[in-house]
């Protein structure tokens, strides 16, 4: 209702006319040769539509003990490679106003904008915009994704890396009577520990951990930590038990990736449907153009009304005494992942409004 109470204002400014003055004289910018000295600039505006996406990359490191992960603690399945997952998180629709360079006007006549309240509106109220606000209102975003931090172990045990390997020494002298056995002096041979040997340790400690943090949990030992140290100690054997379990499981790193899209509602249409870009699972953003992905698609409906104004869009090429400007219509606006919607609104859209015109009343 509100609506129309300010379209039937302008109707009646339109169809208003006492004294228009004669010297005002309005021209198109594309029409026009040359502008004209002193003149006064100004374009109708259009919308533009603003949307900015949110998703998260998980990278997905598999663990040095992952094949040894169901034999020593029962878990299964587990990363065995090395892969990034793609999600959409969040998703934004808004608009902003710019020039429409196919409606720039010159006005001469006018050497005082403030003779003029009806002008002083108009350009209140964003339905003209003047040169000096052709880029006001821009929406500038600019965003980077953070850089992954590559996945490293560093613990890989509670004990040494190396065991001493047990040897023999096997005299070729039969003893008898007089031989006396002596010590061998021969230092242990160190050995590395194989993969599974260290992966053994490592879920042993897990499952002694486990066990440790029951205890502390149901009050079995002689002395407990009370009240804050109770929780730090439980904090840090779970910081401990995560660390060491994804030497099994793996370690995955979450990193927030945005992009922005912009879209000009094309004038004269009543609805539009136009695909912003594709997202895939394994591969993230895609070109709209590529035919791999899901599709992220943008729905624009008219409400058309202004449709009333509509016998008044004619273009002007030279006009005495009027000023042309536009009113916006109301649009459903929905924007879909899929089958899945993810923004709807109704926004204000000027190329789908009308174009109506001023006369000026002294």
């Amino acid at each position: 209702m509100k609506y129309r109470h300010y379209l039937s204002f302008w109707l009646i400014v339109f169809t208003s006319s006492c004294a228009t003055v004669s010297n005002i004289s309005v021209s198109n910018v594309n029409d026009a040769d040359a502008l004209p000295s002193g003149s006064f600039m100004y374009a109708l505006p259009q919308t533009v539509m603003d949307i900015h996406v949110v998703a998260e990359e998980i990278t997905i490191i598999p663990g040095p003990y992952e094949k040894y992960a169901a034999k020593y603690l029962g878990i299964h399945p587990v990363p065995v490679k090395e892969e990034k997952i793609y999600n959409i998180k969040k998703i934004d629709v808004k608009k902003h106003l710019e020039a429409d360079p196919d409606f720039l006007y010159t006005v001469s006549g006018i050497s005082d904008l403030n003779s003029f309240p009806g002008l002083d509106d108009l350009i209140r109220d964003s339905l003209i915009l003047t040169a000096a606000n052709f880029s006001g209102n821009q929406v500038n975003l600019y965003s980077f994704p953070l850089a992954s931090n590559e996945a490293t172990y560093t613990d890989l045990s509670v004990k040494r890396n190396f065991e001493a390997e047990k040897d023999v020494e096997i005299s070729m002298v039969m003893p008898d009577s007089n031989y006396v056995a002596r010590p061998s002096r021969r230092p242990p041979v160190l050995k590395e520990k194989t993969l599974e040997q260290k992966a053994e340790e490592a879920a042993n400690f897990l499952i002694k951990l486990k066990k440790r943090r029951f205890k502390l949990v149901a009050g079995q030992y002689d002395y407990m930590p009370q009240g804050e140290s109770m929780a730090e100690a439980l904090k840090e054997l779970a910081r401990i038990e995560e660390q060491y379990l994804s030497l099994f499981i793996g370690k995955k790193s979450v990193t927030e990736v945005t992009r922005n899209y912009h879209y000009v509602p094309i004038a004269g249409k009543e609805s539009d449907r136009v695909v912003l870009f594709r997202f895939a699972a394994d591969k993230g953003f895609i070109d709209a153009r590529e035919s791999i992905g899901m599709p992220v698609i943008l729905e624009l409906n008219a409400m058309r009304k202004t449709r009333d104004l509509e016998k008044f869009n004619k273009p002007v090429r030279t006009d005495t005494g009027n000023i042309p400007y536009r009113i916006a219509d109301q649009v459903n606006i929905r924007l879909l992942a899929g089958e899945q919607v993810w923004a709807e609104a109704i926004l204000p859209v000027f190329q789908y409004g009308g174009h109506v015109m001023m006369n000026f009343i002294l």
